[in-house]
């Protein structure tokens, strides 16, 4: 009776202290957000990591990697979006489903990957995302805005109002925006 009271307690504690010491981690460095946005009759969806320059200099990162790393587009687990009716992205046709969104930053250009693994963690890709899951690449232009964002964005942008069936997908970093085209079919 005494071992299995004292068994008791001692879980009790683990628990207590456990829970404490989570608590006292704070808020994460680099906040998931969320994208929710219909593009006509499409839904898409996009969840992220929001990492901040915090003192970079992002136009060094990029001319640091030469176009020749893989970034995760984002923080922490790698960036997923998802389309509930296929599309054209970047040009190029997309089935409907959840992706990995990827790219690979260079001077003028980035290339944008697509891959069919979700979920990992970091800068696996290579290693638990592999290059033969790519589903498409495609090279965007980058563009310098004059006002810089210090947390990382991905949003929606350039809605044609008209035919309802275009927009732009927008990283925005630092002065660097990158627009992916987005065509539905309504």
């Amino acid at each position: 009776m005494k071992k299995t009271l004292t068994l008791i307690a001692s879980m009790a504690l683990l628990v207590f202290f456990q829970s404490s010491a989570m608590a006292q981690r704070g808020p994460a460095g680099s906040p998931r957000a969320t994208v929710k946005q219909q593009i006509g009759n499409t839904n898409v969806e996009i969840d992220y990591g929001r990492p901040s320059l915090a003192g970079r200099d992002v136009n060094k990162l990029v001319r640091n990697n030469r176009g020749s790393e893989v970034w995760r587009t984002g923080a922490n687990t790698s960036t997923s979006i998802t389309f509930d009716k296929d599309v054209t992205f970047a040009g190029q046709a997309l089935k409907a489903g959840s992706y990995s969104l990827w790219t690979i930053p260079s001077d003028g250009e980035w290339t944008v990957v697509v891959n069919s693994v979700t979920g990992n963690w970091g800068t696996e890709y290579g290693k638990k995302t592999p290059k033969d899951s790519d589903v498409l690449r495609a090279k965007v232009p980058v563009t310098t805005a004059n006002t810089s964002v210090e947390t990382f964005t991905i949003n929606i942008s350039d809605f044609d109002n008209k035919s309802k069936d275009k927009a732009n997908l927008e990283l925005a970093w630092g002065n660097l925006s990158v627009k992916i085209p987005i065509v539905v079919k309504n």
